[in-house]
């Protein structure tokens, strides 16, 4: 029988919900993303679209890696499957550099040849903006709760791409509202490509943090700062019940983290001593690091 290492199954359903929701909105967004494209004639919402294209794929290979994490520990893969959420976090990475890409290009060319906006598809297009930033900013939040509770890049992935969603369908909202209210000025045709560089500033942005995340966790980095600190506190408490520290090692592996304690005890304690010891030190700290699993081992100066 297989024993999950990668958390409770309530924290995975948690997330195949999340991305089910998310690859849903996706879907719908795209949908109503090609509608106002080709009615507005907007570079601004090409720029919006491509980011819901990559959004709509990162989650669809956000779903595949979170079903294959949930399988946990293999004889295979004694760590589980915890780097596919970074892999599947970089996926959503390069998405969006193909859409800044694309979108460079696109604003490039519309300065260079300024078109004015469609109608109707502009007044469409000011609708559908508006539910829709109503629609991010509430997954942004919901995405954001559920990072809290539980370490994993693809929520942490998820949660800034609906934060830069929210922000991007409030520039295209705002674009488009200005483009309809100002459309018998000259100078309102330049309005629209201008909304896209704000678009691609957040997309950029957005790029950062994810790649940031998952590149250090992909290399073993050691834990944050903050979590050491609690590792020390919490040997720095118990000082008493051992002689000397031989090494303390960290890493994660997509919402895991696995930690490493080398302890010399004192060589007249039993060793039920100091199995108690090493219990009691290895619940205190699993229950202050959520995700964690802690493997103190005792060792010898050599």
């Amino acid at each position: 029988m297989k024993k999950s290492l990668s958390g409770n199954a309530g924290s995975y359903q948690e997330k195949r919900s999340s991305i089910f929701v998310s690859f849903l909105l996706g879907l719908i967004g795209l949908l109503m993303g090609v509608t106002v494209m080709v009615l507005s004639n907007s570079v601004t919402v090409f720029s919006d679209f491509l980011r819901n294209i990559s959004l709509f794929v990162a989650v669809l290979v956000s779903w595949l890696a979170v079903r294959r994490v949930a399988k946990g520990v293999t004889p295979n893969y004694n760590y589980g499957y915890g780097k596919l959420e970074n892999l599947s976090s970089l996926v959503v990475a390069t998405m969006m550099v193909i859409s800044i890409v694309i979108i460079v290009y696109a604003v490039i060319e519309r300065f260079q040849h300024p078109a004015s906006l469609g109608g109707m598809g502009v007044g469409i297009g000011v609708v559908f903006s508006g539910i829709a930033g109503i629609v991010n900013a509430w997954m942004w939040r919901r995405n954001r709760q559920i990072a809290k509770r539980q370490s994993s890049p693809i929520v942490e992935s998820l949660w800034r791409l609906y934060r830069m969603k929210t922000v991007s369908t409030l520039c295209v909202f705002l674009t488009l509202g200005l483009s309809l209210v100002f459309r018998d000025y000259s100078w309102a045709v330049y309005i629209d490509p201008v909304g896209s560089i704000a678009v691609l500033g957040f997309l950029a942005f957005s790029v950062y943090g994810v790649i940031s995340m998952s590149v250090y966790d992909l290399l073993d980095q050691t834990l944050d700062e903050s979590l050491q600190l609690v590792i020390l506190r919490e040997l720095a408490t118990r000082f008493e019940e051992y002689v000397a520290i031989h090494g303390v090692r960290s890493r994660r592996s997509g919402g895991d983290v696995y930690i490493q304690i080398l302890l010399e005890f004192d060589g007249d304690q039993k060793m039920a001593e100091v199995q108690k010891a090493i219990d009691e030190m290895k619940f205190a700290l699993e229950k202050k690091i959520p995700g964690s699993q802690v493997l103190i081992a005792p060792t010898m100066r050599y």
